[in-house]
């Protein structure tokens, strides 16, 4: 009998016991793996960030408005190619339960800015024509069924009123980090136009610019040129890279985020105890068996590789399972997490199975550290008169 064939039978000698071990790994592979689809979620919006694209706010806050006429002034500073700006546009459907993302932008350069939008060229076009049709993502469309040429009632939470916009186009996205497809789209002139008698005090101000550079040009230099621009006026600007923005984001949850990471390493550990467990069980039972195979000439090297394989093929074992688990698991998930809001991609990533398998692997061998250290100094003599 080879060594490999010897492996695999102490491997299943016991099934029930390898169930349950399997079982309790693919548990803890699929609480890592949903852990670590929540931070990629979170740095989803980095990694995806377009490079030429540079985010304009108030200086003071982000929640603060910029004037309007600032959009001239950005526009002709050397090396800006678009000009764009937008405000947050709140609104509900039919209650507080069913609100999504809503943004009023300017949509003579919306889909320039924006390329990840990926929409046909008749609905952009309706759209461009329409100042009270909005675009939609194809996963608002399917969460309240709505499609093109619905007319949708909304009330307005930031935009006061009550709001009647037809659909005129459905939206995919190419980067869903950056561009989701929960989310709803309005002309930020026709939004405007409402607010100049409902609430005039916030009339003719934007959330935010957004410039695309041109090929060529460092977008370090252009940053600083539009800041310098307004400095020292009644609102000034902070202007960073799209990345250094999300980013920004990103870092004002960082005690989450680490906590999160904490988390990912304690469930390793918990995947280390329950195969050292079962391995310590296993060796202590073999004692005897070993201190046999010692008299038939077996090195300890030979003992080593077998508790090494045996503890391998467990940790891998319970890491299939559990990536077999994590596929339907990400998609309720997803759900779950979003509480009938906006969906998140929550995509299963080759780097995120590798994480997983790589792990898995680790644990492996740690846990089979210690038996294998036991049985290389064990004599023939100990094994002999070892009683289980």
């Amino acid at each position: 009998m080879t060594l490999i064939r010897l492996m695999l039978r102490n491997t299943i000698r016991r099934p029930v016991r390898l169930a349950l071990t399997i079982g309790g790994l693919a548990m803890v592979v699929l609480a890592f793996g949903l852990l670590r689809l929540t931070l990629d979620e979170w740095h989803s919006g980095v990694k995806a960030a377009a490079n030429n694209r540079l985010i304009t706010v108030h200086a003071m806050s982000d929640s603060l408005l910029l004037p309007l006429s600032y959009r001239e002034r950005i526009a002709v500073v050397p090396g800006v190619q678009v000009a764009h700006y937008g405000n947050v546009f709140g609104v509900e459907y039919r209650d507080a339960k069913e609100s999504f993302g809503a943004f009023a932008e300017q949509m003579s350069t919306f889909f320039e800015t924006y390329p990840e939008v990926i929409l046909n060229e008749a609905d952009r076009l309706a759209l461009l024509k329409d100042r009270g049709g909005c675009l939609i993502g194809q996963k608002l469309a399917a969460r309240f069924g709505w499609k093109v040429g619905d007319v949708i009632p909304l009330k307005g939470t930031t935009h006061p009123g009550n709001w009647e916009l037809t659909v005129r186009g459905i939206y995919r996205s190419s980067s869903p980090g950056i561009m989701g497809e929960g989310e709803l789209y309005v002309h930020w002139q026709f939004a405007n136009e409402r607010l100049r008698t409902t609430a005039p005090d916030r009339a003719d101000q934007v959330g935010w610019y957004v410039a695309t550079t041109a090929p060529g040009v460092n977008p370090r230099s252009v940053v600083a040129a539009i800041d310098a621009t307004f400095a020292n006026s009644f609102a000034e600007t902070r202007t960073e890279r799209e990345q250094a923005y999300i980013a920004g984001w990103v870092a004002r949850s960082g005690a989450l985020l680490d906590a999160l990471d904490w988390l990912s390493g304690v469930m390793n550990g918990i995947a280390a105890l329950v195969l050292v467990n079962a391995l310590a069980m296993a060796v202590r039972e073999r004692t005897r068996e070993y201190g046999v195979m010692k008299t038939l000439g077996f090195q300890p090297r030979h003992l080593v590789a077998l508790v090494l394989g045996e503890s391998l093929l467990v940790a891998l074992g319970g890491a299939l399972a559990g990536l077999g688990l994590l596929y339907p698991a990400a998609r309720l998930y997803a759900v779950m997490v979003a509480g009938g809001k906006t969906v998140g991609a929550y995509e299963i990533t080759a780097e995120t199975i590798g994480m997983c398998l790589g792990v898995m692997v680790l644990v492996g061998l740690l846990a089979a550290l210690w038996p294998a250290v036991r049985l290389s100094h064990m004599t023939t003599l100990e094994g002999l008169r070892h009683r289980g």
